[in-house]
């Protein structure tokens, strides 16, 4: 694994508290790469995992419309550099930035919709990510979420280095308070810095992969990392001989501005709905034009 740019860190910066999450999301995404590209190399050796470089080649996918997107982690054959799998890694402090981070996450799906040959994306996930946000990023994106630790867990970890670290001066890491706000940024920033240049953070991180986080049907407790390996092998797992189609979904762009949008599972009721409006303007019509309320309605009719 190629080692990891050292950044520098200033202690007085305005945002310490800022600075101090970004450094554990730092070095959860520097973790989770070195777990990920073992594991590839161990089980998977056949793909590679592509990862942006600064000064060197970053990897970049087109989105439907034109648009790039940056990706932190893509998957690839060996000897292919069209992507497989997509992956994500982030730390969230609080439930204020579900929707910022959660929409983020999402766009992997309109990436998805430009590159036939992903089979689908991870999110890895550290912090206050909740069961909500799971079912969110599977049910409107098709990202599987993988909560490595939570943020609990996270800060059971930096308790000992921090009471080392401020002896008689420490304070207990409470993730409501954390939650919240950060006590004593400074403090906290000045430890994560410390942490960062003795390289302790990283032994740290590779902690946080190894905490319990559900039990599977035979009754084992899986860890982060199984968590990570389990959703790798699902996204790699070899191509069927004969693929079928499980949903289809269709986008009428209508030259008003509105979308008329619909799933389905079959092929029938796709025709029916394609056959509809594909030259009815009239059933067009009315499926773009607001609707009166009821309350609306039932007052129309007692003034008659």
């Amino acid at each position: 694994m190629a080692s990891r740019k050292r950044k520098k860190r200033h202690i007085n910066t305005k945002s310490p508290a800022s600075l101090f999450g970004q450094i554990i999301g730092d070095v959860f995404e520097y973790v989770v790469i070195g777990f990920v590209e073992r594991y590839l190399d161990a089980v998977h050796p056949d793909y590679e995992l592509l990862q942006p470089e600064e000064g060197k080649r970053v990897v970049t996918l087109e989105m439907a419309g034109g648009l790039s997107r940056q990706m932190d982690n893509v998957v690839a054959p060996k000897e292919s550099d069209d992507p497989v799998a997509l992956l994500e890694t982030k730390w969230l402090k609080d439930a204020r930035h579900h929707n910022d981070k959660g929409a983020w996450i999402l766009q992997l799906r309109e990436v998805r919709k430009n590159h036939a040959t992903i089979r689908g994306a991870a999110a890895i996930l550290l912090g206050y990510w909740t069961e909500g946000v799971g079912m969110m990023l599977m049910s409107e994106g098709g990202v599987k979420m993988v909560l490595v630790a939570t943020d609990e867990q996270v800060y059971s970890t930096l308790q000992n280095p921090l009471d080392q670290f401020l002896g008689d001066d420490t304070f207990i890491l409470s993730p409501e308070v954390m939650r919240a706000s950060y006590p004593r940024p400074r403090d906290l920033l000045r430890l994560a810095i410390q942490l960062e240049e003795t390289r302790e953070i990283e032994v740290i991180a590779r902690a946080w992969l190894e905490f319990e986080r559900i039990q599977d049907e035979n009754g084992n407790m899986l860890t982060g990392g199984d968590l990570i390996e389990a959703a790798i092998d699902e996204l790699l797992s070899p191509l069927p001989s004969n693929p079928t189609i499980a949903r289809f979904e269709v986008a009428l762009q209508i030259d008003t501005g509105n979308t008329i949008y619909e799933e389905f599972t079959d092929m029938e009721h796709l025709i029916e709905f394609v056959s509809t409006y594909s030259s009815n303007a009239e059933a067009i019509l009315d499926k773009i034009t607001p609707k009166k309320n009821v309350k609306y309605n039932n007052s129309d009719t007692d003034k008659t």
